[in-house]
């Protein structure tokens, strides 16, 4: 036992002496952190409202929609056609974001054409289709019946459908959430990925230096292959750690700062704290960082036994860092399986399917964080603890293979 301490202390000390390791341990976070307040600010911009100038040289529509005047879309009548190039390059017209073209038979050929000039959001496609759409069927209606506009209208009321899943009726799990999970997911198999090639060069390069001849000349290979794991390990997770505390403390300033509290009347000054977009209120509101932070080290740390285990394999059977490409190709797709199955459960979570991948090694870390990031109760939560063992005694299964592996081609060359 002296002797793997002894290797494992040498590990942590070879990558603490790296430069390398210190700027990620501060940059990183940082990096993280930028990143998170440019997509915060980003998610509250654009325009909120939208000009539309509805092209009507028939004056079907009598310059007005429906009875009720929209927040976010407000429309203007031409009695005129007009021209695209003029629409987009006139100033008279520059402030307008949609042209919506009305032929003199619409009514008849029900057909019109939508001309942007950004992107627009689904939002409001299905808001702008609506309101032309029930507009146009109140004047078939009237030249077709002598049904007034307002018992059309009541007759005509759109039914609104709200689709709940069985398992969620009251829709307390949010896609938006889901996603959020996934991205907690995919991190762990980042940082898995990314401290295993550490494994797998470190292997090589002792393997080519004959340093490993030295070493084994004390000690077991397994405990040779067990303490660079544990070691490396030990690293990543002292570098999340400082990530965790760096980012922490950058939550809060920003909570405190840039994304407060709206409801608290200590905010409530002259100009007011600025309204809480939709994404802010996922990660300032909605989202249980400290259950999520705590279970994201701990998908980490059996994770990283369970891949570290084969980085560590194909490094030893590697006789060089070109020669060893090669091998990492099945591991890069295990990750890229992993991270691609968290995608297939936030648009199907509750297949059969989704519940095989939760109980998978190589999937259940991305599984498991969406879950968490979703909600859950007891039960829910026995199925993620699961998986946790499963992972665990998964790594552990797969550490004993490895070690005979190991022993068997490390002084190959």
């Amino acid at each position: 036992m002296s002797k793997f301490l002894l290797l494992t202390q040498r590990e942590i000390q070879e990558r603490l002496g790296q430069k390398g390791f210190w700027y990620m341990l501060v940059l990183g976070p940082l990096v993280v952190l930028l990143l998170l307040v440019a997509l915060l600010l980003a998610a509250d911009q654009g325009k909120q409202e939208l000009n539309v100038l509805i092209a009507d040289p028939g004056q079907i529509m009598d310059h007005r929609l429906m009875a009720q005047e929209e927040k976010n879309i407000h429309y203007f009548f031409l009695d005129d056609y007009l021209e695209l190039d003029e629409f987009e390059r006139a100033k008279s017209y520059h402030d307008f974001d949609i042209l919506v073209e009305l032929n003199e038979k619409v009514l008849n050929n029900k057909k019109c054409f939508v001309f942007y000039k950004d992107q627009l959001g689904l939002d409001a496609r299905m808001e702008l289709k609506f309101q032309i759409e029930k507009r146009l069927e109140e004047l078939i209606a009237a030249q077709h019946s002598d049904i007034s506009e307002q018992a059309f209208r009541q007759i005509k009321q759109g039914i609104i459908f709200d689709f709940r899943d069985l398992k969620d009726p009251k829709n307390e799990s949010k896609e938006a959430n889901a996603w959020a999970g996934f991205i907690f997911g995919s991190f762990i198999l980042f940082f898995v990925g990314l401290y295993g090639m550490t494994i797998f060069r470190a292997t090589i390069r002792e393997k080519s230096n004959r340093i490993v001849e030295v070493l084994l000349a004390s000690v077991r290979p397994q405990q040779l292959m067990l303490s660079k794991i544990v070691g490396i390990g030990l690293v990543a997770l002292l570098q999340l750690l400082g990530w965790g505390i760096v980012l922490s403390l950058g939550y809060v300033l920003l909570r405190e700062t840039i994304f407060v509290d709206i409801l608290d009347p200590s905010h409530w000054g002259e100009g007011g704290p600025e309204r809480l977009n939709p994404l802010s209120i996922l990660v300032f509101e909605q989202l249980n960082l400290p259950v999520l932070g705590l279970h994201f080290v701990m998908f980490f740390a059996a994770s990283f036994l369970f891949y570290g285990a084969l980085f560590a394999v194909l490094g030893a059977r590697s006789t060089a860092d070109a020669d060893g490409q090669q091998y990492l190709l099945p591991l890069i797709f295990l990750i890229s399986f992993g991270v691609f199955t968290g995608i297939f459960s936030v648009y199907f979570p509750n297949t059969t399917l989704t519940q095989f991948f939760a109980y998978l090694p190589f999937s259940s870390p991305v599984l498991a964080m969406i879950a968490l990031a979703k909600g859950f109760n007891v039960v829910s939560y026995t199925q993620i603890l699961l998986s946790l063992l499963v992972l665990l005694i998964s790594a552990f299964l797969l550490l004993k293979l490895a070690g005979r592996s190991y022993k068997n081609t490390i002084l190959k060359f």
